[in-house]
């Protein structure tokens, strides 16, 4: 009975020990940290992929969504972001997404 009993403790404390060891979810929403400056904003180390929803607002440079999906807190595909900096730039001065990729907040 006591083996039994060990038998049982020890398939719960194993399945409770997965349950908490979860996987980075991948996203191909970017959060961007930076300041307001326009080096930061074009600046590809200032984002990361994030599973958070997307910002509301109008005044800055909140994220980015890029086609390349890559595990949480990783930069974006460096010529995904390159294609996309000036509008970030734009996006930042206008106080509007310059295009459908750009979330703002504030």
């Amino acid at each position: 009975m006591k083996n039994k009993v060990l038998g049982v403790l020890a398939i719960v404390i194993a399945l409770s020990a997965s349950a908490f060891t979860t996987k980075k979810a991948n996203s191909n929403f970017y959060i961007y940290t930076g300041s307001t400056s326009q080096a930061d904003i074009q600046n590809i180390s200032n984002y990361q992929s994030s599973t958070l929803a997307p910002c509301s607002g109008s005044s800055d440079v909140c994220g980015v969504t890029m086609t390349t999906s890559r595990p949480a807190g990783q930069t974006p595909v460096a010529s995904e972001f390159n294609a996309e900096k000036a509008n970030l730039w734009s996006s930042q001065q206008g106080h509007a997404a310059a295009d459908g990729n750009i979330e703002m907040k504030n």
